[in-house]
């Protein structure tokens, strides 16, 4: 299998006009990417799975994107990885975003950067008229990862095949109640950038709402070394999602965020953190229990610290309950929207 140069992950949003993407150039084996909608040997995923932690990263320093007559150069950092904003001549549907924005080497728009089909249909427009914003852990809110476990977690990784991973039951449905009742979803996860292919071909034959997913840095095997203190171990993690919720909700500052998560790591306390620094933009926080009560007395006091900033919290067993609580809020929010016009 022939090397190639392309773009692993591209995500992002364009709301208002503005384009906000973010990603990573990387050398891959072209036959790595070919994933197919259907399950694969044990052997051949796992295969993958090895090879796609032993990839290299692009030495370049700039590459061009380019959509219809715009063209906009974007710095590489030391691992290939960047982050920029482009103010559009017009607004974009998530069709036209996807189909027309393209990647080059050079600012001649002659040597084309590969996009596999896994990076595709990634990036989404963010209407300015979202009723409201829904942040979602992945890892044991949606996806059952037993990411608490190393040893359970190890064979949901290696041996399950993205097609095989199983949803957190009626997770899905609720979601999608959501996004009827005009919320739109970005997905947050302290996953690394390797584990992409899974959890957006997982969301996709979910059918879960469509959304930006923002994930850890690309690891190789060597991160995994007790010696290697290389970005992403310990309070790295919570950073990660800090920075990209803060990212967030600076760019939709009218917007109020329901937040969901699960108690199995940091999400509680992170989520803590976010509506402490956003009080005005959090409308509620939603954790999914899945420490069988061992964590109540935690969730409890921050519950109670939450109560001092009235940011509502709640912890659910299974999405049914969820959804009662999601209705809750969501009836509470638009209750005091329609009393705040009303003193106007």
């Amino acid at each position: 299998m022939s090397k190639s140069t392309i773009l692993l992950p591209l995500i992002g949003f364009e709301s208002n006009n503005i384009l906000s993407i973010e990603g990573q150039l990387l050398t891959f084996k072209t036959g790595l990417l070919d994933l197919s909608r259907k399950a694969e040997g044990f052997r051949r995923h796992v295969s993958r799975l090895w090879k796609l932690y032993n990839h290299n990263h692009s030495d370049e320093k700039v590459i061009y994107a380019n959509i219809d007559n715009q063209t906009f150069p974007i710095a590489l950092d030391s691992k290939g990885y960047f982050r920029g904003e482009f103010q559009l001549s017009k607004d974009f549907t998530d069709k036209e975003l996807n189909k027309k924005l393209r990647f080059y080497h050079d600012k001649e728009l002659k040597d084309e950067i590969k996009l596999p089909d896994i990076s595709k249909n990634g990036i989404v427009n963010v209407s300015p008229d979202a009723k409201f914003m829904v942040i979602s852990d992945v890892d044991d809110t949606i996806l059952i990862t037993h990411a608490t476990s190393f040893l359970k977690r190890i064979p949901q990784t290696i041996v399950k095949h993205a097609f095989k991973r199983k949803e957190v039951k009626l997770m899905s449905k609720f979601y999608h109640e959501m996004y009827i009742q005009g919320a739109r979803f970005f997905y947050v996860s302290n996953s690394e950038m390797n584990l992409f292919w899974v959890i957006k071909h997982f969301i996709e034959t979910r059918k879960f709402p469509k959304g930006p997913i923002y994930l850890r840095y690309h690891k190789n095997w060597k991160d995994f070394l007790p010696t290697n203190s290389d970005q992403g171990i310990g309070l790295g993690k919570s950073q990660h999602k800090i920075d990209r919720i803060s990212y967030l909700i600076d760019k939709f500052k009218t917007k109020q965020f329901l937040l969901i998560g699960d108690s199995g790591q940091r999400d509680p306390y992170t989520y803590q953190a976010i509506a402490e620094k956003y009080p005005d933009n959090i409308c509620g926080i939603m954790i999914r229990d899945v420490s069988k009560g061992k964590r109540d007395d935690a969730m409890k006091m921050v519950k109670e610290s939450l109560k001092e900033i009235k940011v509502p919290f709640f912890v659910f067993h299974d999405p049914k309950e969820a959804i009662r609580i999601e209705r809750r809020i969501y009836q509470a929010f638009f209750k005091r929207q329609f009393e705040k016009i009303n003193t106007l």
